[in-house]
């Protein structure tokens, strides 16, 4: 029997890993996908800034927090919140520890960050705020899981097969997949197509170069952090200096990247400069509107 010393105590680190997370959101990442395989569904992974970020502050109050999101969500989604506040109150430190892994694990850049994954935590699609309300985010939640469906049929279709055929049904089910997310998540459905395919008749490997060149990038960056925002504005500026094929898209993304080891933010002054960067190479493009969103965050935060 367990003293009641140690069942208060049991009791009191439960509360304060969960007291925070908002309703029908799990924080704990292994219960997440434990509950996720048991009753087969996919995991819905929230990261957010709850205290400073304006758009996740949206995103919560005008989808999550309505009786439509809370009714229909869960139908298909384990809901897990993962929170990066100022206020480190509000997170338990085992909690912050686990989110900073993950921020780090799924690259994540920016808040709000959607991101759906399987039950085993492999992740599918990736969105974040949009404009329209709880309906229709659910239906873009519905179109996004059906990229789990397409790439499981795939999936299963490649057990069937061999050889080249196995390979490019193999192929079919990553080309669902952002191709940032296979790289990290998929290498060992990408060294399986290698194999099958050596010659490269499916171009696996032009297709997801620079995502692997990216990988080194993130590296490159966290070395440089500790000398200052510059430092790392200068590694990212130094990368797509090297890679002049590099598409306006991409070089959008390199600079995003620096964001990952300045927010919140670390130096304002290159944080606004990267911003107006990014979103001058192309304003209508989802990294050019999301600099947009970084841009006045940073100035509201500055000006407090």
């Amino acid at each position: 029997m367990r003293s009641p010393v140690a069942l208060t105590t049991s009791i009191v680190f439960a509360v304060s890993i969960s007291a925070f997370a908002s309703e029908g959101w799990l924080v704990d990442f292994e219960k997440a996908k434990a509950q996720a395989a048991t009753e087969k569904k996919a995991i819905l992974m929230d990261f957010t800034g709850s205290d400073w970020c304006t758009w996740c502050i949206r995103l919560r109050k005008e989808v999550f927090e309505t009786e439509a999101f809370k009714k229909a969500a869960p139908n298909g989604f384990v809901l897990l919140e993962l929170d990066y506040p100022q206020d480190q109150s509000k997170v338990s430190k085992p909690i912050q520890e686990q989110n900073e892994k993950l921020q780090q694990a799924y690259a994540v850049t920016g808040y709000p960050t959607i991101l759906l994954t399987d039950a085993t935590g492999r992740p599918f699609a990736r969105t974040g705020y949009e404009k329209g309300g709880p309906e229709a985010y659910l239906k873009h939640l519905g179109d996004l899981r059906g990229n789990l469906e397409k790439r499981d049929a795939a999936f299963q279709k490649a057990a069937g097969a061999s050889g080249l055929e196995k390979a490019r049904a193999l192929k079919d089910g990553l080309d669902v997949v952002p191709e940032e997310m296979v790289a990290v998540h998929y290498k060992s459905t990408l060294d399986e197509i290698r194999a099958l395919d050596a010659a490269d008749s499916l171009g696996l490997e032009s297709k997801f170069g620079f995502v692997q060149a990216m990988r080194e990038h993130r590296q490159n960056l966290k070395s440089k952090l500790e000398q200052g925002g510059e430092a790392v504005r200068a590694e990212a500026d130094k990368f797509v200096a090297e890679h002049p094929k590099l598409t306006v898209k991409q070089k959008q993304q390199a600079l995003l990247d620096v964001l990952n080891f300045l927010m919140p933010p670390k130096d304002n002054r290159t944080a606004l400069k990267l911003a107006e960067d990014v979103k001058a190479l192309d304003p209508e493009s989802e990294e050019g509107k999301m600099a947009e969103s970084i841009r006045a965050q940073v100035e509201k935060m500055s000006a407090k």
